[in-house]
């Protein structure tokens, strides 16, 4: 018989994988506490934009580009398996720069390995403003990733969950895990609204709330909680009709993200305040304040609505993938933080061949959850 997994947690990267191990060939029940893409995933931009989320070259860059590669293939597979349009669009990313330093920085940065595949480019004087009319005049270069990818994040965790079902994935919404059930050195399931529900696997995706729960590492060890939690971003679209911005648009602080649906996507705060479900004044003027230093006419447009979301976050700002220490058939995939639709296929791809080969790829080598058990011992 094939092989049972239960993934704990609804979001994208839990949906995600769920569709990879089902098209593997394991029978795979998604348990989650609310609805699925809810949380972090729902409350997302959808930027995918792996060069500016990483500044140099290294581990964590070279796992979001894996990432973004895959994803015009993922979009057409989704496509095809649900008729759901994820909005997928390719118009680039803008950078204004700010002061020798940064445009020096910038220049760096089109001599990398990548750069042509991004078309990644220098744009200084009036070449800034023939690409984007609508900057502020005072924005005299511009860093451009034109290959940057958007896609409707909303949209595409309910693709994902919608593909998954049709693989024969069973979602369980409104249930929340209490417990994962570690017996000697295997995992065997969970305890979820206070039954027992049995697996030959367990994958912990639960985003922001992953850190509640104990993970034992083998008979007699006590259980270390991963080090995750919350890190709140408030967000707000104003409209975009008629369009004002053809790019997004990342400054240091703040992003505009417009969208086909008609909307410009301003965010996002990023505030260490626990799980305290709020949208304040401050936050949002303050955004407006940052969209409209880069773009002046932002502030002619009409505010349409406001939210906040939970990013799961590790103190070294690495996600947290791979199997746990000590324990067979136990595995983690969570504190993506800013870039979990980024990361979404890529984790889905290693952390599913994680399960069903018992092998860690080398790519998840420098995000594997030991390197916070290590640093506690």
């Amino acid at each position: 018989m094939p092989p049972s997994v239960l993934v704990v947690g609804g979001g994208i990267i839990g949906c995600a994988t769920a569709h990879a191990l089902a098209k593997g060939g394991c029978r795979v029940t998604v348990l989650e506490r609310d609805t699925p893409g809810g949380e972090a995933s729902g409350a997302a931009a959808g930027l995918l934009a792996p060069l500016g989320e990483s500044r140099e070259p290294g581990p964590f860059q070279r796992l979001a580009v894996e990432s973004w590669r895959l994803y015009p293939q993922v979009v057409a597979e989704l496509g095809a398996a649900t008729g759901m349009d994820v909005e997928h669009m390719t118009a680039g990313t803008l950078y204004p720069l700010f002061g020798h330093a940064e445009v020096e920085a910038a220049r760096d940065r089109t001599t990398w390995p990548v750069a042509q595949e991004f078309g990644v480019a220098l744009l200084e004087g009036a070449a800034v403003r023939e690409r984007e009319p609508a900057l502020d005049a005072g924005i005299e270069a511009a860093l451009l990733v034109a290959g940057d990818h958007w896609v409707n994040n909303e949209r595409l965790v309910a693709a994902y969950a919608q593909a998954a079902a049709a693989c024969g994935v069973v979602i369980r919404s409104g249930i929340e895990v209490s417990e994962i059930l570690v017996e000697g050195s295997r995992a065997r399931g969970v305890v979820a609204g206070g039954a027992r529900i049995g697996a030959d696997a367990v994958l912990l995706a639960a985003g922001a709330w992953s850190g509640h729960f104990s993970l034992p590492r083998g008979p007699g060890v006590p259980g270390d909680a991963l080090p995750v939690g919350p890190v709140r971003g408030q967000i707000l679209s104003v409209s975009n009709s008629p369009p004002l911005l053809g790019h997004a648009v990342h400054g240091r602080s703040v992003y505009l993200a417009p969208r086909p649906s008609g909307e410009c996507l301003v965010g996002a705060t990023v505030e260490h305040v626990g799980f305290v479900r709020e949208v304040t004044d401050e936050a949002l003027e303050h955004l407006i304040d940052e969209a409209v230093a880069l773009v002046p006419a932002i502030g002619e447009r009409s505010l349409l609505r406001s939210w906040c979301g939970f990013r799961p976050w590790a103190p070294d700002g690495l996600p947290i993938l791979g199997p746990w220490p000590g324990v067979e058939g136990l595995f983690v995939a969570t504190a993506h933080f800013r870039n979990g639709i980024l990361l979404a296929p890529i984790t889905a791809a290693l952390v599913s061949e994680c399960v069903l080969t018992g092998r860690v790829p080398a790519l998840l080598l420098p995000f594997l959850p030991d390197r916070f058990i290590s640093a506690s011992a």
